[in-house]
């Protein structure tokens, strides 16, 4: 069978929520958002994950290529020793917002819609 959907090899999928809201742009509609803890085997490439990625989807299946949604959460350093957050979980809140953990530093985030952009990936700023 081939996949619904494919990721980079190792980024560690740890959450995902399906997002039916309104308060981000009408494109996060009706997908999903996907927490990636991050990797710490791929060597000889580069570490990666690290962020939270969405996937549309069109009906039940996923629609076109998953679109990093926010991205920083490791800081300078890609390492799973130096990482400065590393997503683990995910949830939406009553008014659309979207709640990300954080098992470095055990701390929710909220990340809302200010207006703006259709594009373009999130930065996270403690």
């Amino acid at each position: 069978l081939p996949p619904t959907a494919a990721f980079p090899a190792h980024w560690a999928p740890n959450a995902m929520v399906f997002y039916d809201q309104e308060q981000f742009p009408s494109r996060y509609r009706s997908g999903v958002f996907i927490a990636f803890h991050g990797s710490w085997n791929r060597a000889p490439y580069a570490q990666g994950g690290y962020n939270v990625v969405f996937q549309p989807l069109a009906g039940d299946r996923a629609s076109g290529s998953c679109e990093i949604f926010a991205d920083g959460f490791a800081g300078a350093v890609k390492s799973p020793d130096k990482a400065e957050h590393r997503p683990s979980g995910l949830a939406v809140g009553p008014d659309g917002s979207l709640y990300v953990s954080d098992d470095v530093r055990g701390r929710i985030y909220r990340i809302v819609y200010r207006g703006g952009s259709e594009g373009g990936a999130a930065k996270f700023t403690p």
